[in-house]
């Protein structure tokens, strides 16, 4: 008797026991599985924070359609910037609306490369205003192409008054490819023909 009443206690102790742990891991389970939940609906905002963005804006209130020909040679290697193309107002909007051509945007860049073959850097970002042009964009042997640049004073006044002739910069700014950077790129205007 001694033994069966040692054994309905030891059964009692260890279904105590197993209780308590069952309750304690659903316990440990419930935040586990919250903390899930959480990262879970947190992946999306991470995965979007990760991702590079991909901008484009305009505000300028003049038309800054036209050619901007850097004065003196801007990269290296057979690399070489021929120009900067800004188009008009509509061609913003038609890209910013999501009508894109693989051959052209609203802000580009055009080099030269070995062969006398020009290609032409497209747009994965750009910001325009009346006062500076920012550009982002990637050639697939070069790399990272970018533009930071601004519009000198009255400079761009004269230019497009005379038609391109005047010999006085209308755009200033750092150019860089890859990993060297170009300060202070001079570029004057030409509306094109």
């Amino acid at each position: 008797m001694r033994q069966i009443v040692v054994l309905a206690m030891a059964g009692l102790c260890l279904a105590a026991c197993g209780a308590g742990t069952e309750d304690e891991a659903a316990a440990k389970a419930e935040p586990a599985a919250e903390a899930v939940a959480a990262e879970t609906a947190a992946a999306p905002a991470a995965e979007a924070a990760a991702q590079p963005t991909s901008t484009f804006s305009h505000s300028q209130t003049q038309d800054l359609f036209g050619y901007y020909m850097p004065e003196g040679e801007v990269g290296e290697g057979g690399f070489s910037l021929i120009h900067l193309h800004i188009a008009s107002a509509p061609e913003f909007e038609a890209w910013e609306a999501g009508e894109r051509m693989a051959t052209y945007g609203p802000v580009m860049m055009e080099y030269l490369l070995p062969g006398e073959v020009s290609e032409r850097v497209l747009p994965e970002s750009y910001a325009v205003t009346d006062r500076t042009v920012r550009m982002t964009g990637t050639h697939p042997d070069y790399g990272r192409v970018t533009l930071d640049a601004r519009f000198e004073g009255p400079a761009m006044t004269d230019a497009r008054s005379n038609l391109g002739d005047g010999e006085a910069p209308t755009l200033v700014g750092t150019v860089t490819i890859a990993d060297r950077t170009y300060p202070n790129v001079r570029f004057l205007y030409s509306p094109g023909d």
